[in-house]
């Protein structure tokens, strides 16, 4: 595709966010790409590996213990999109730091630790193993704190949605992480974004990462009751495009914190839209679970000559 003359934050080029230069500016969202282990053995005729030319795998969201996730059906497909209810699902802290984790390092996947948790008081202690475990891993760039998670009942659904929470969260983990990256993923399902984007570059956050999913729900009309059942869901996909965009805007033309952009992005165009309005990275999220190559194709298809 022939790239317009304004773009200049090439996907294939090395760049700087905070203390870390992460060697590409197209990742893949928390959930989406699982911990980043899978599909290494798969290939095209482009592209030998669904990782290449990535700039950070976001890790599926790991917890202080493990977590089973929520009651089945998880996931609801929409003409537009998909509402997910997965319920961070995952293998707990412990087992991450002594089997996932290593072996991120051994394929050599450039990788952001999503980290989620019940109590602010948690996020403190959970960077300081990780920073043990892994400080001298040399693919490891970073954490993102995930403080908007809509599925889980406690713990992030409310405290993402507090400035002055969103602050303590953050200046915790960053006490912990002096060398790497520390990014918040917000949730647009408030008022004003912009708000918890200050407070977390108040609180210490290199960036944010704008935006997680949107409350939604969807009706089974076999039953006449919500298609999940818990209800709601997280809403992703191509029809909240528009909603991200214009979160993403707030929080730059409000704050002086970097923007990591995500939210139904599945093409090239979709990409640019959001470095027009100067965010730092985009993630590929649900059209990542469609089409694993999804984001390699983006980096292939908006890489300097």
């Amino acid at each position: 595709m022939t790239l317009p003359q304004w773009f200049t934050k090439y996907a294939n080029e090395s760049f700087e966010l905070g203390p870390r230069t992460f060697p590409g500016r197209i990742w893949t969202a928390s959930g989406c790409f699982s911990y980043g282990l899978s599909a290494h053995d798969m290939k095209t005729d482009e592209l030998a590996s669904p990782y290449e030319g990535l700039g950070a795998v976001v890790t599926k969201t790991v917890t202080p213990d493990p977590r089973s996730g929520n009651p089945m059906p998880r996931l609801c497909e929409l003409s537009s999109g998909a509402i997910n209810s997965i319920g961070l699902e995952n293998v707990g802290f412990r087992a991450f730091l002594a089997e996932v984790l290593p072996q991120l390092e051994n394929k050599q996947v450039p990788n952001v630790v999503s980290l989620a948790a019940s109590v602010p008081e948690e996020f403190g202690p959970m960077v300081k193993q990780l920073n043990s475990v892994a400080g001298q891993f040399q693919h490891w760039h970073g954490v993102e704190l995930n403080l908007s998670c809509p599925n889980v009942s406690e713990g992030g659904h409310d405290f993402g949605r507090d400035p002055e929470t969103v602050s303590e969260c953050v200046a915790a983990a960053r006490k912990e992480l002096p060398d790497r990256a520390l990014l918040v993923k917000l949730t647009p399902n408030v008022a004003d974004i912009s708000e918890l984007a200050a407070a977390a570059g108040q609180g210490g956050a290199d960036a944010v990462s704008a935006i997680n999913t949107v409350v939604g729900l969807d009706v089974d009309l076999n039953t006449g009751q919500p298609a999940l059942p818990r209800r709601f869901g997280g809403y992703s996909g191509p029809g909240i495009l528009p909603i991200a965009l214009a979160k993403v805007d707030e929080i730059i033309n409000k704050t002086q914190v970097p923007v990591v952009g995500v939210g139904g992005i599945a093409s090239a165009e979709d990409a640019l839209k959001f470095f027009a309005l100067g965010v730092q990275a985009v993630q590929v999220g649900t059209a990542q679970m469609r089409d694993p190559f999804c984001a390699a194709q983006l980096v292939r298809q908006l890489a300097a000559d």
